[in-house]
């Protein structure tokens, strides 16, 4: 079974990561949310069965963390083989025929 996974790193407003972190793990399809040390950041992995479901989740998660300033796609990853992924701000996550790009 094939799985299509997207990490992102998130930056959030002082004060409100732990919050963010929260929230963000009580996502669907958000299988891990860490904060970084030293920063007001956390990265994130969402994880689905196709691309139109993982760009659903995603941007439900993304769409979750209202202190979040802006939202940077690292990498799509599917079954292990890495994609490009262009960067974005939060807003401006495109799905395109049921795909992040």
């Amino acid at each position: 079974m094939m799985v299509d996974r997207v990490y992102f790193l998130l930056d959030v407003g002082d004060g409100d990561l732990e919050r963010a972190v929260a929230t963000l793990r009580g996502q669907r399809g958000v299988i891990m949310a860490d904060a970084l040390e030293e920063r007001s950041s956390i990265i994130a992995l969402v994880e689905a069965q196709d691309r139109q479901g993982l760009a659903q989740l995603a941007v439900q998660a993304l769409a979750s963390v209202e202190a979040m300033t802006e939202a940077l796609p690292l990498m799509l990853v599917k079954d292990g083989s890495i994609e490009q992924c262009s960067p974005g701000r939060k807003g401006e996550e495109e799905v395109r025929d049921g795909s992040i790009r």
